[in-house]
C-alpha cells in the first residue's frame, strides 16, 4: 500500500438566507441546496431528530445536515472520515475544490468550522512509539518533552486500539494526532504498519488552508508539510537551552523532510487585514466577471455614481464601515494607477466625501 494524504473530516455552516447590504432578503437557502453543493442528490438521506438546538438532521453514512433551528440562524453540515469516503465515491462531481470554491466565494453566508488532513504512512516512515517517547519522556514530569511547537497541550494514551497521540487541545484551532491506525481497525494481522498523522484545523486555520490550496496554486501534499514543519519538530536534546536549536530526532528526519523542508503559518492576522482579505476574494472571485463586463458596457464613471448614490456610508454594512473607518484599509481599497485608469480618481475624490 502507498503513503497517501486525505481529507478526513470536513464541517461547515450556510445560513440560511442571503441579504444584500441594505438588509433585504435577496435568496432563501436550503438543506437541499446543501445537498446539491455536495453532488449528492441522487441519495436517500434518512431524516432524523436534531441535535445541539438543530430540529432536523439528514443523514446517509456519515454526512449530517443539521438544519431547522430556532436560535440560529445558519445549517451545519459534518463529514465524518467515512462521510468523506462517501463523497469521494457517491458525488457527482467528487471535488472537494468546489466546495472550497463556495466558502471562499460566499464568505457572507458560508463559514468552514473544520477540516481534518491526514498522513497514511504505510512504508514505516513514522515510528510511533519513538514519538510517544519524545511527548513523554519522563512520566514523572508531564512539563517535559522533545518536541518544538507553539502547541503546549500534549497527551499519550495506550490502550487495547493502540498508541495514540495528542499534540495541542481539541478545542485549539491547529492540533495533531499521530496513532496507530491498523490497531484502531483491528488490522495490525493483515496490515504490519499503518500509522496516521492527522493535521485538525479549525476556523480561520481552515479557512486559510483551503485558500493557500485554491488560491495560491499549493498542491494538498506540499501544503500539508509546510504546515507540518511550521508547527511541530521532534527533536534530540543536546544541552543546549534552547530546544528550538536542537536538531531534528533521527525518527522524524525522514516523514518531515518527504516533500518539503519548508514552513507555512495559517495565522491570519485578525481585524482589517483578514476582513479585506475575505473583501478582495468576494468581490475578485464572485463578482469579478459582472464587474468586469459592466466597466467594458458603462464605463467607470456610471459605475461610481451609481454606487455612490445608492449607498452613503451610512448605510453600509457595519463590517463595511469598519474597513473605511481605518485609513491603512481604505489605502488599501483606493491604491489605483493613474497612467492606466485616470478616471479612477474621481473615485478617490468620492470616497473621501462619504
Amino acid at each position: 500500500m502507498e503513503n497517501k494524504i486525505l481529507f478526513d473530516w470536513l464541517s461547515f455552516t450556510c445560513k440560511t438566507k442571503r441579504v444584500d447590504i441594505n438588509g433585504v432578503l435577496i435568496e432563501k437557502i436550503n438543506e437541499r441546496n446543501l445537498v446539491e453543493l455536495l453532488g449528492l442528490e441522487n441519495l436517500q438521506f434518512e431524516e432524523l431528530p436534531g441535535v445541539k438546538g438543530f430540529k432536523n438532521r439528514m443523514y446517509f453514512d456519515g454526512i449530517s445536515i443539521h438544519y431547522n433551528s430556532e436560535i440560529y440562524d445558519y445549517m451545519w453540515v459534518e463529514m465524518s472520515g467515512q462521510g468523506c469516503r462517501v463523497f469521494e465515491s457517491l458525488s457527482s462531481h467528487k471535488s472537494y475544490s468546489h466546495i472550497f470554491k463556495f466558502f471562499l466565494s460566499n464568505p457572507d453566508i458560508a463559514n468552514i468550522t473544520r477540516l481534518d488532513v491526514a498522513y497514511d504512512d504505510f512504508i514505516g516512515l513514522l515510528d510511533i512509539y519513538a514519538i510517544a517517547q519524545d511527548v513523554v519522556p519522563d512520566v514523572k514530569d508531564t512539563s517535559r518533552y522533545n518536541y518544538v511547537s507553539p502547541l503546549r497541550a500534549h497527551s499519550v494514551t495506550i490502550s487495547d486500539r493502540g498508541v495514540c497521540i495528542n499534540i495541542g487541545s481539541c478545542r485549539s484551532n491547529i492540533m495533531f494526532r499521530i496513532y496507530d491506525k491498523a490497531a484502531e481497525r483491528n488490522k495490525s494481522d493483515s496490515i504490519p504498519h499503518w500509522v496516521r498523522c492527522e493535521m485538525q484545523l479549525r476556523r480561520d486555520r481552515a479557512f486559510e488552508f483551503i485558500r493557500l490550496l485554491e488560491f495560491e496554486n499549493e498542491t494538498v501534499d506540499n501544503l500539508y508539510f509546510l504546515v507540518l514543519n511550521n508547527y511541530l519538530r521532534f527533536v534530540k536534546p543536546d544541552g543546549d537551552s534552547n530546544k528550538s536549536r536542537w536538531d531534528l530526532a533521527d525518527h522524524w528526519v525522514a516523514f518531515a523532510t518527504s516533500v518539503t523542508v519548508e514552513k507555512r503559518s495559517l495565522f491570519v492576522k485578525p481585524g482589517v487585514d483578514y476582513n479585506l482579505a475575505k473583501l478582495d476574494n468576494y468581490v475578485e472571485n464572485m463578482s469579478g466577471g459582472a464587474v468586469f463586463t459592466y466597466l467594458k458596457c458603462h464605463g467607470i464613471n456610471r459605475l461610481v455614481e451609481t454606487l455612490f448614490d445608492k449607498y452613503k456610508k451610512a448605510k453600509l454594512n457595519p463590517k463595511y464601515k469598519r474597513l473605511l473607518d481605518e485609513e491603512d484599509a481604505l489605502k488599501q481599497i483606493v491604491e489605483l494607477n493613474d497612467e492606466i485608469y485616470p478616471d479612477l480618481s474621481y473615485m478617490t475624490y468620492m470616497l473621501d466625501e462619504c
